[in-house]
């Protein structure tokens, strides 16, 4: 019952990975728009790309420690 427990952690955790990326491609189509429109400089751009990058790095590390301090919740006896 706990490694189906600790399966099903991985499953939401995953989901969370998933919408994270998903709001990083929002935010860098959100960017190109506006560096096509003439409101932001391409060096801007693309600065603000490895920002977004960074904070998505930083938002799935805590996704991978969290799961991993669940697992450990669960699998204790």
């Amino acid at each position: 019952r706990r490694k189906d427990l600790a399966k099903l952690a991985g499953k939401y955790a995953e989901q969370q990975r998933i919408a994270v990326r998903n709001v990083r491609r929002e935010a860098n189509d959100d960017l190109k728009k506006a560096e096509k429109d003439g409101v932001i400089g391409q060096d801007e751009e693309k600065r603000m790309e490895g920002e977004v990058q960074k904070i998505t790095d930083e938002a799935i590390k805590r996704v991978d420690e969290a799961l991993k301090t669940k697992e450990q919740e669960i699998m204790h006896v």
